[in-house]
């Protein structure tokens, strides 16, 4: 098996079902992540693991927590989706798992999967994300690390990354999103990832959220009894500052305060993030972290090397140009709010967001802000680009130019720039 066989057959049984699926089921009637629960329990140690959900940032805070605890030991990444390889989505102390050892774990786990995948209802199939936890456990058990972190796919409750028995969770700020696979509501959505809450764990790390979320997170906790970390009330970030290369911030914590933090990504919810992923940390090592002043020059030293591409990242200073995987009106405002405490008079905003996400609440977030909009696509075909999305912004009195590339809007743009979009633009920018 070469690495490309492997990457096709983690995709293999969900293609083969693709023709029975309807564009509108929900997760509930779609997935089944009892498919892999056995084998992913199997593979699993008894270390210490962390899951992670949320709307948007939720790969950042993994990478933020994962890059914390490599300073007390060996420490696994699990992420989606890739950029550039999908190597990218199994990490071991920052570095990618090698074409071989993906090839060598796929193959070892083919035959147990097949089993499984045999005799299923043709319009059943094993998740991808389940096969890519198997493979995450047993990359991180091969590597003998001493905490695992996995982020969740859209949802939790129907994910297969919920078979892995973690003993920590953090759910980062939760919006209305993916409304056809995990609800109407943002309570449906809420209870849905809330299932990342379960009997047994050890503490979960509750981001900003509307208060209708946090009622719904904080009842499920109760229910399984597991202790609660609330951001605002045990944990934040303050003092944040706008830097023309990143961010400084305080974080807050119930056990101290971290004073002048300075991290190279852009926004102030990266700060919020931080505060996460240093709230959850703090109890995952105990008493021995941050203990003395030595040991706290070590974290911001990891704090000032972080890249997290995509995230609002700065991929060009002349003329300045920001990209950021974006698909909501929520994080249409981080980006807006960015642009402006940078110093940036005028920009630009280009919109590579599907007709299925939020595209008309960025660009109305956009719009009202006073920023010209350039609407486009990513070149994958499975993302659904039908050509209405001029007509309905046009609707809604907002005045947009449609280009017909993501490469063309970028090279016909000469002053600053934001890119907004689908993760998949990233791959076209590299």
């Amino acid at each position: 098996m070469t690495r490309q066989d492997a990457e096709d057959y983690i995709y293999a049984s969900y293609m083969k079902a693709v023709p029975y699926l309807e564009y509108d089921m929900p997760d509930s009637t779609k997935r089944h992540p009892e498919y892999t629960r056995d084998i992913i329990r199997r593979l699993h140690r008894d270390n210490t693991s962390v899951s992670v959900t949320g709307s948007k940032g939720k790969g950042s805070a993994a990478y933020m927590l994962s890059e914390i605890l490599r300073l007390y030991g060996r420490t696994g990444l699990m992420t989606g989706p890739h950029i550039r390889s999908f190597n990218e989505r199994f990490r071991v102390d920052g570095g990618l798992i090698s074409d071989e050892e993906f090839a060598d774990i796929v193959s070892r786990l083919q035959p147990e999967l097949d089993a499984v995948a045999k005799g299923l209802p043709k319009e059943c199939f094993i998740s991808p994300i389940g096969i890519e936890t198997a493979v995450a456990e047993s990359f991180f058990a091969a590597h003998d690390t001493k905490y695992d972190i996995y982020e969740c796919g859209k949802g939790v409750r129907y994910d297969d990354v919920s078979n892995v028995p973690a003993d920590y969770a953090l759910i980062n700020t939760i919006f209305l999103e993916h409304t056809r696979e995990l609800g109407r509501t943002l309570d449906e959505i809420a209870d849905n990832k809330s299932y990342i809450i379960k009997e047994g764990m050890k503490g979960i790390y509750i981001g900003r959220q509307e208060q209708s979320v946090s009622g719904v997170l904080i009842k499920r906790a109760r229910k399984m009894d597991v202790p609660v970390s609330i951001y605002g009330a045990d944990f934040e970030a303050s003092g944040i500052r706008y830097g023309r290369d990143g961010m400084s911030c305080d974080v807050r914590t119930a056990r101290r305060c971290y004073k002048d933090l300075f991290m190279p990504l852009i926004g102030s919810h990266q700060c919020m993030n931080l505060a996460l992923a240093i709230a959850s940390a703090e109890d995952i090592i105990g008493d021995c972290f941050c203990e003395n002043e030595e040991e706290t020059e070590r974290l911001r030293t990891v704090l000032k090397h972080l890249s997290w591409f995509g995230r609002l990242s700065v991929i060009s200073r002349e003329p300045v140009t920001l990209i950021d995987c974006c698909i909501n009106r929520i994080s249409a405002e981080n980006a807006i709010e960015a642009v402006r405490e940078l110093g940036i008079i005028s920009a630009v905003f280009i919109i590579a967001i599907p007709d299925d996400k939020d595209y008309l609440g960025v660009a109305e977030a956009v719009n009202d802000a006073g920023y010209d909009i350039v609407l486009t696509r990513v070149s994958n075909p499975y993302y659904r680009f039908e050509g209405v999305q001029e007509d309905m912004l046009k609707k809604h009195g907002i005045e947009c130019i449609y280009m017909a590339s993501l490469s063309e809007a970028i090279s016909s743009i000469e002053g600053p720039k934001v890119i907004l979009g689908t993760t998949d633009m990233l791959k076209e920018i590299g």
